[in-house]
């Protein structure tokens, strides 16, 4: 089986031909294209060159073997003493277009991007996960040919370049363009219908499943991308594209990570705050740490405490952050004093009350307070224009004024 027909197709003899064969067939191609017959001079080159590695067992068996890729490659040990003829490399180079030397590019296949969720315990302490992925490899029953017997042929139309010149008239003038081959969709290659390959039916790829071992080192952070070169979609003489992997942190009950710190919600009462208290906090590694606030160092609602060194750890410096509790006090219910003598109690230990002082005559009225919602927050900068239509002034806003 040959790897390419360019050159047998050049001489019009099937790739099994005899050398008689190949020599018939290129007297028979050289007079129909010799240029004193009115020839192309380039097309003329061409079947020369195919008659001299055709016509020679060793570079013939190499270009079977290889293709065109074979006859650049293979150097001096081709069968070309001291390396290919000068000329030669840009001739093969104009037969096989973006195949063979100078013009070959080098495509590569697509990227492909999942998503993984994971735990925030997972990020603290890295793990392994297996993460199932479905890309697009070369065809393994064609190797990529699209063809059952695994042999390209080039487009006529197009010469193997995969485009084709396009003349577009505008007006009076005329404007050649470049396009995608219509007969080969830009490939190169003819498939007929009979010799689609069966697996891949002549797309030259297939879809495959793939379980990848995501490695997850500790430390890692939410959003990040961690990369497996070589692991996307497949294409026929090109490169793999590569997976990407994003890691998507979960929320978590008790912890919010901010960097490399953690911050926690704990709720303790009004006794707690005022005469001290202890806490056990679980910490994402599973080991445990006892809080032992003392006495007479009131926490107030709303209020933070830094514990150093009990946050999450750092790729680069493996160093941890700190973990950072915002504190909530629950205050008692109502009627909790039972009598006069708790409130007196309660005066003697905490601190003093403010005292109002009246003046006898004055007409002062005594109120009683209601619960109510928090009022609404307007913004200095609202239109004067209010909901109903009404202008409301600046006056109506508090402002700090200099003294």
């Amino acid at each position: 089986m040959v790897c390419d027909t360019t050159l047998y197709e050049l001489l019009d003899v099937p790739p099994n031909a005899t050398d008689e064969q190949i020599t018939k067939g290129h007297r028979k191609q050289a007079l129909l294209n010799h240029p004193d017959r009115g020839g192309d001079p380039i097309k003329m080159q061409q079947i020369n060159i195919a008659k001299e590695v055709l016509s020679d067992p060793k570079k013939r068996d190499i270009y079977d073997k290889y293709g065109p890729d074979g006859l650049k490659t293979g150097g001096g040990s081709s069968g070309f003493p001291g390396g290919m003829p000068s000329g030669m490399e840009d001739i093969l180079a104009n037969l096989f277009g973006h195949r063979f030397g100078r013009r070959q590019t080098v495509h590569k296949g697509d990227d492909r991007k999942h998503v993984l969720k994971v735990s925030l315990e997972e990020l603290y302490l890295g793990c392994s996960k297996k993460h199932s992925i479905t890309r697009h490899v070369v065809c393994t029953n064609c190797s990529g040919t699209g063809c059952q017997d695994g042999i390209k042929r080039m487009c006529t139309k197009c010469d193997g370049q995969g485009v084709e010149n396009v003349i577009q008239r505008m007006g009076p003038f005329i404007q050649q363009m470049q396009r995608k081959c219509s007969s080969c969709n830009g490939q190169g290659d003819m498939i007929t219908p009979k010799n689609r390959c069966k697996t891949c039916y002549g797309q030259k790829i297939s879809e495959q499943k793939k379980i990848l071992d995501i490695e997850i080192p500790r430390g890692s952070q939410d959003k990040q991308t961690i990369k497996y070169s070589g692991e996307g979609d497949q294409i026929p003489n090109g490169i793999a594209g590569d997976v990407y992997i994003i890691l998507h942190q979960q929320p978590h009950p008790i912890f919010e990570r901010n960097g490399d710190n953690l911050t926690t919600k704990l709720n303790i009462n009004l006794t707690e705050s005022l005469c001290g208290f202890q806490r056990l906090i679980t910490l994402l590694d599973g080991h445990k740490i006892l809080i032992n606030h003392p006495s007479a160092k009131p926490i107030v609602p709303n209020s933070y405490r830094c514990l150093k060194g009990h946050g999450m750890p750092n790729r680069q410096t493996h160093e941890l952050g700190d973990l950072i509790i915002h504190f909530d006090v629950e205050f008692p219910r109502e009627n909790f004093i039972k009598n006069q003598a708790q409130v007196k109690q309660l005066e003697s230990i905490l601190p003093p009350k403010h005292h109002v002082t009246m003046n006898a005559q004055e007409n002062v009225e005594e109120v009683q307070m209601e619960d109510c919602e928090s009022p609404p927050k307007y913004s200095r900068f609202q239109d004067d224009d209010g909901p109903d239509g009404d202008e409301h002034s600046h006056s109506d806003h508090v402002q700090c004024q200099t003294q």
